[in-house]
């Protein structure tokens, strides 16, 4: 097998061969349904949008990581040749939000918080005129101290970001600067410390990251001054979500807000709540024009949402090669605004246990406030953080017991039926079967007994592997409609936004497959708040196995009603009728009514129009509400996807520059829609990871102002940085998505760095603690190595 070949490997083979023959689309390699559009440069993003007299919309943001603001003055800007409107803080309704913490502003009054942080905005004819307008705005500040570290942070006497402000789960703490707390508890950790054969005590820190998508925020507004009716373009990951947002900040109902999404080049998070869309539309109400803004690439990184850094402390127990008792702390530093940075800690303490079976847990997530930008959702939050902490962890508990990597992983990983952090039961575990798949794929067991060596007399060889876990989010509800037309064609209508992934694509493979009709005959409607319905958005792995499971109910309403009517016109029972080949049969006879022409007989006089109807919502599984204290937006795990990878890398020992030569990745996904699809998720969150764990990281100096704001200064991963990356595909361990499917888009960014971090440990036998791993982190580790040897 080549090593871009992917693998499919089913748990139960005599499973396979029966679903080979039950499905037709179903696990068949499909092509992304808007592939064309996107080759042709037909497809519309939100950067792409012009309505007639369009102005051009800018931020005025502030140059200071914290002040007050003495005076703001913008008469100058609202005269300049050219300028239709100017907005400020005056303009909008005095509204704090938030949906863990309610602390934010749309625009600041009288402080502003980070460098980059908007403090009003203007529109003009042309974006030369309101770029050069920006410089007429005045304003005076006078500066505040900053806090720009989780140690100051949680200290009583640092300075209070936002004084009166309730954190969220009733901290125990003093510092006015935490934002939220949550604890997760099961068994006696104290008792099983005791009774251990060892314990071991360890810190690891990771950073703050972009999330880089390629097209930048882009939104556009009109206002009609008649209806009071307001229509957003926008490139979002959420309509709904968004939708509601923008109601919340502007004080309207959410049924005057008409939104129509683009396509979306990328989002990983970043693209889910209101952010330009109340700009524009201020600004298009009070100049009568519709409103374009477009952010530069330096205003991303400056203002933009990203993944905060996290501080570990974690602490495990051995006791005959099985991990006894777990305790843990993630300190998020979420910026100047607390929600996401909640979710972020509520999170972590569910993956500081990972997918392991720790009888005794005691885990604490807090999240501080800092003089940074605001954190934000990006691929995974609060999962691949501790992921690197804990996989990194597991390999020095393995050496201390004297075990494999591998072995030591294996004798600890869940199954099914054992428990999950706050006591659910977990069900289709894949994640032994991922684990030895990829050992198998790349050859682990020969690596270690070859004991390979490298070409280059400077470098040494190494291989590392980390294993992770995302569940499949079904706490947002999705809904379809699916209906039948006169040709015969299938309209799947669904609220779901495809932000790149080709995710719906797995949705009209779904249509067709319960429709019995070809996949060129499913035309996806999506987008507009008006007619499509409510839909959670593209986050959380949740396309797949929430909208997913809504068309699959709409599908089977729709064929309901194409049995019934096929019953009533060829008279007989509805049970001999099979749907195939866009048409109604009935078996063993060659009798047979094609779509169009049950779809003029129906609508005539067989039952009406088919229009198929299918919603999705899941709570969350039962767990043990004695286990948890504080903040939960999390607090079980819906249905996870289980991934395993393996790194070999080459560290020169002269320069300390880590290569990955060669990468597995193997994904448990209960049953796969579209490998297609489901392999391009896995290599793309596999060089995301391996971005975070090399070379990515968002820098700031002594006054908190960011010092790398552009991809010329912000290191990401280019196809000469990674190998090809592998993909395995674990099928048998069924979920509760359509089909048995679970979640596919986030987890495969989780493993990369443990992955890779225990890779350069098995080549020079350092252990790197802090992301990224460069070269110069690499050397202070091997110089600490060769000063200990030397003591």
């Amino acid at each position: 097998m080549s090593q871009t070949e992917t693998e499919t490997r089913t748990v139960r083979e005599e499973e396979r061969v029966e679903e080979e023959e039950q499905y037709k689309i179903i696990g068949t390699r499909q092509a992304r349904y808007d592939s064309n559009l996107k080759v042709s440069g037909s497809a519309v993003f939100g950067t792409d949008v012009h309505l007639p007299n369009m102005l051009y919309g800018k931020i005025f943001r502030s140059t200071l990581t914290h002040a007050k603001i003495v005076k703001l003055d913008v008469s100058n800007a609202e005269r300049y040749p050219g300028v239709r409107a100017v907005v400020t803080s005056r303009d909008f309704p005095d509204v704090t939000y938030g949906f863990a913490v309610r602390d934010q502003t749309f625009l600041p009054k009288e402080r502003v918080l980070y460098q980059g942080q908007p403090v009003c905005a203007l529109a003009a004819d042309t974006l030369e005129i309101a770029e050069k307008a920006l410089s007429e705005i005045e304003v005076e500040y006078e500066g505040l101290p900053n806090v720009l570290s989780v140690e100051e942070a949680l200290k009583e006497e640092s300075f209070p970001l936002h004084p009166g402000v309730v954190p969220a789960g009733s901290p125990p703490y003093k510092s006015r600067n935490v934002a939220s707390y949550t604890r997760v508890h099961r068994g006696n950790v104290k008792s099983a410390f005791e009774d251990a054969d060892f314990v071991l005590e360890e810190e690891y820190h990771t950073q703050q990251v972009h999330q880089s998508y390629i097209e930048p925020r882009a939104s556009t507004a009109e206002f009609d001054p008649i209806t009071g009716r307001i229509r957003v373009w926008t490139s979002t990951q959420s309509p709904y979500w968004l939708r509601s947002s923008i109601a919340e900040i502007l004080r309207i109902p959410v049924s005057r807000i008409q939104l129509f999404p683009t396509h979306t080049g990328g989002g990983f998070g970043a693209k889910l709540s209101a952010y330009l869309e109340p700009f524009c539309i201020m600004l298009a109400k009070k100049a009568r024009r519709p409103v374009r803004i477009v952010l530069t690439r330096e205003e991303e990184f400056l203002a933009g949402t990203p993944r905060p850094p996290l501080h570990f402390w974690i602490k495990s127990a051995v006791k005959s090669g099985r991990i006894s008792a777990r305790q843990g702390r993630a300190i998020v530093d979420t910026g100047v605004y607390g929600s996401d940075g909640a979710v972020y800690a509520n999170i972590a303490c569910f993956a500081l246990v990972g997918a392991y079976k720790i009888p005794n847990v005691e885990t604490e997530g807090i999240g501080v406030y800092t003089n940074k930008q605001p954190s934000g959702a990006y691929r995974a939050p609060g999962t691949m953080e501790p992921a690197f902490a804990v996989e990194s962890h597991v390999d020095m508990l393995a050496k201390k017991a004297g075990m494999d990597p591998l072995e030591f992983r294996l004798r600890n990983l869940w199954e099914d039926g054992d428990s999950g952090p706050t006591g659910q039961t977990m069900n289709g575990v894949g994640v032994k079967d991922a684990l030895i798949g990829a050992a198998e794929r790349v050859g682990y067991k020969e690596f270690r007994k070859a004991k390979r060596a490298s070409a280059d007399s400077n470098s040494r060889l190494g291989i590392g592997m980390a294993v992770g876990l995302i569940p499949s989010v079904g706490i947002h509800a999705s809904a379809a409609y699916i209906k039948l037309n006169e040709d015969g064609k299938v309209v799947l209508i669904t609220g779901t936004q495809d932000t790149g992934s080709g995710a719906q694509t797995g949705l009209a493979m779904i249509a067709a497959e319960e429709l019995g009709v070809n996949l060129s005959d499913v035309i996806i409607k999506s987008g507009d708040t008006d007619f499509a319905p409510w839909d959670g958005g593209a986050q959380g792995s949740r396309t797949t196995f929430g909208g997913g499971n809504a068309v699959l109910m709409a599908a089977r309403d729709a064929k309901e009603q194409i049995l019934r009517a096929a019953s009533h016109i060829l008279k007989v029972d509805k049970g001999r009728i099979i749907l195939e080949d866009g048409a109604a049969h009935v078996m063993g006879s060659g009798i047979s009514i094609r779509f169009p022409d049950l779809v003029g007989r129906a609508q005539f006089d067989a039952g009406g129009p088919i229009v198929g109807r299918g919603f999705f919502v899941r709570e969350f599984p039962e767990y043990d509400r004695d286990s948890l204290e504080g903040y939960f937006f999390v607090p079980s795990l819906h249905d996870p996807t289980f991934v395993a990878h393996i790194a070999e890398v080459e560290v020169n020992v002269l320069t300390g520059k880590v290569r990955v030569t060669r990468y597995v990745a193997a994904q448990d996904l209960g049953r796969c829609i579209n490998p297609l699809g489901a392999e391009g998720q896995i290599q793309g969150g596999a060089v995301q990871g391996i971005g975070y764990a090399l070379y990515e990281e968002m820098i700031h100096d002594e006054a908190g102002l960011t010092v790398n704001p552009s991809f010329g200064d912000y290191k990401l991963p280019t196809i000469a940085d990674v190998p090809p990356i592998e993909p395995i595909i674990v099928e048998g361990h069924y979920g509760s998505g359509p089909y048995g499917a679970k979640g596919v888009g986030e987890a495969n960014i989780v493993p990369p760095a443990g992955a890779i971090a225990n890779a350069v440990y098995d080549a020079v036998g350092v252990r790197v603690r802090s992301l990224p791993m460069r070269p110069e982190r690499v050397l202070e580790a091997m110089d600490g190595l060769a000063s200990r040897k030397d003591d």
